[in-house]
């Protein structure tokens, strides 16, 4: 288990960052800024995005590939814990189980939230994940321009942006 962290890692490391206007199912444009995983580990990946039905939304994947479905049987799944690592220090917040989503291990985080971390992720080097025993590291290098237009673009603004 450890080794199959430590190569999504890896990949995901060197995933680069891209910009794409999409639409929901009502047609509205959303913007999505977004580091994916790659062939070996396809389900790892890092997007934020705004606009249309979603809002502001920031989903991470860290390369979990199975679930058993046991946090929707209930109704809404529970808060997780999730610490975001940056080289100036740790932001540690909740997330829930995305319950539509294109990976089964997807995480997100709306509103506020979602932009306060997309802002931090901005700021260039590399921000770890780590969410129980998984952990994946996203280079930051080139995601301050994508980022940068989805909050230009986004339709929901908030303050400082």
């Amino acid at each position: 288990m450890k080794f199959l962290l430590m190569t999504a890692a890896a990949l995901a490391a060197g995933a680069p960052w891209r910009f794409d206007v999409q639409t929901d199912p009502l047609g509205q444009s959303v913007y999505v800024a977004e580091a994916a995983g790659s062939e070996d580990l396809p389900q790892a990946f890092l997007r934020f995005s705004c606009g249309g039905m979603p809002g502001v939304l920031l989903q991470f994947n860290l390369g979990q590939a199975a679930h058993d479905g046991s946090d929707f049987a209930a109704g809404d799944p529970a808060w997780e814990d999730v610490t975001f690592l940056f080289p100036e220090g740790a932001y540690p917040t909740a997330t829930k189980r995305a319950a539509v989503a294109d990976g089964i291990g997807t995480f997100e985080i709306k509103g506020s939230e979602a932009m306060f971390i997309a802002r931090q992720l901005r700021s260039g080097g590399e921000v770890t994940l780590q969410q129980g025993a998984l952990s994946t590291r996203f280079r930051l290098d080139d995601a301050a321009g994508p980022i940068s237009e989805v909050i230009a673009s986004c339709p929901f603004k908030y303050e400082d942006q």
